[in-house]
């Protein structure tokens, strides 16, 4: 790993795709700061973050740094910048995390502090950044450089040998006779061109899900995005189960809900995308659309033990639906947002902006 110093002289390391020896060092810092930070989460993989690294949710991955503090042997802290590209130009997310051997030290402080000049030199106008609701001493962190509470998602595991399998049966009946005008239909990736075009209305339709009081445009999906979300996530070596739900009499594609599963963690998954077309609500489709997808788990992976979902805090519909399912509750996290004053907007930034610091091969 070959440090690049910008002029402040702290030194950050891009993690490259490939470079395995930086990988496993972030692998590393993730594990390390889980343990206490969120211990009931699994332990990372290097296989796993290697994959998202290069390949990201859709081909066009966020960009890690690790952070080695001045005499230092080997990285305390990473910072993670993700820049969307499709819609949200003056949006930035980033994630900060410091060794928990090395916090308190300020080295959260410089991190942040990078976070912040990065966004002023692409342009990025706003900031995103998450903590968990319960750690009150990283909740003082963002606000102290001004960040504000602005939305919550809820994270919710469903532990399949406690699903009541008699009540999720009774669900399953009332769902069908509600959704009587829909079939349903089972697909794996990659999933035909024709297809795939037919979902691009319903997965957009996941903008209309609670977003509290983010500032944000929706999200925008075409036909090639959703060919990158597929082809990123087989790259990774994920095996992404999709049903469709479709009107009888139409064939309209009405509804999906997506769940995604790696070998390399054979008895966890987690719950992608669950939307229903405006045209279609009112019919109990998510109910439907998730019990039919543990059903076909049950008989593809009949080793899973759990599956991990998350919403928005304030999304009631599909709340209820989980908890009726055997999801429950295991943290609520919080997301901040800061609006930068003086920042030029995305289009605007200085022509060096595109000059990386970090553009060398480190």
């Amino acid at each position: 790993m070959a440090a690049d110093r910008h002029p402040g002289g702290m030194p950050f390391v891009r993690v490259n795709a490939g470079d395995a020896e930086s990988i496993q060092v972030l692998t590393d810092l993730y594990n390390a700061a889980r343990v206490v930070d969120d211990p009931t989460s699994p332990p990372a993989i290097a296989e796993l973050v290697a994959g998202e690294v290069e390949f990201g949710w859709d081909l066009h991955p966020d960009t890690r740094y690790l952070y080695t503090a001045p005499g230092a042997d080997s990285p305390v802290g990473l910072l993670a910048v993700d820049l969307p590209i499709y819609d949200n130009l003056q949006l930035m997310w980033a994630e900060i995390l410091v060794h928990p051997d090395h916090r308190r030290q300020g080295h959260g402080t410089v991190l942040m502090k990078e976070a912040l000049r990065q966004a002023r030199e692409a342009g990025r106008t706003i900031i995103w950044v998450g903590t968990a609701e319960d750690d009150l001493g990283a909740r003082a962190f963002v606000e102290r450089f001004g960040f504000n509470y602005a939305s919550h998602d809820a994270r919710r595991r469903q532990q399949l040998a406690d699903v009541d399998s008699g009540e999720l049966a009774r669900l399953y009946e009332q769902a069908e006779e509600a959704a009587k005008d829909y079939r349903l239909e089972r697909l794996m990736s990659p999933v035909p061109e024709e297809v795939l075009a037919e979902l691009v209305e319903v997965t957009a339709a996941i903008n209309d899900a609670p977003a509290g009081d983010l500032t944000y445009e929706d999200e925008v999906f075409d036909l090639a995005r959703l060919r990158e979300i597929e082809t990123a996530r087989q790259k990774r070596g994920d095996l992404m189960y999709r049903i469709v739900a479709r009107h009888k009499e139409t064939g309209e594609a009405a509804g999906h809900t997506v769940v995604v599963y790696n070998a390399l963690r054979p008895k966890r998954a987690g719950q992608g995308d669950t939307a229903v077309a405006r045209d279609h609500r009112g019919h109990r489709l998510g109910m439907l659309l998730k019990i039919a997808m543990m059903q076909w788990l049950a008989g593809e992976q009949p080793q899973l033990e759990s599956i991990e979902t998350w919403n928005n805090a304030d999304n009631s519909y599909m709340i209820n639906v989980n908890e009726a399912i055997g999801y429950r509750l295991s943290r609520i996290y919080n997301m901040y947002e800061l609006k930068l004053e003086g920042a030029k907007p995305y289009g605007q930034a200085s022509e060096d902006a595109s000059e990386k610091v970090y553009s060398a091969s480190s």
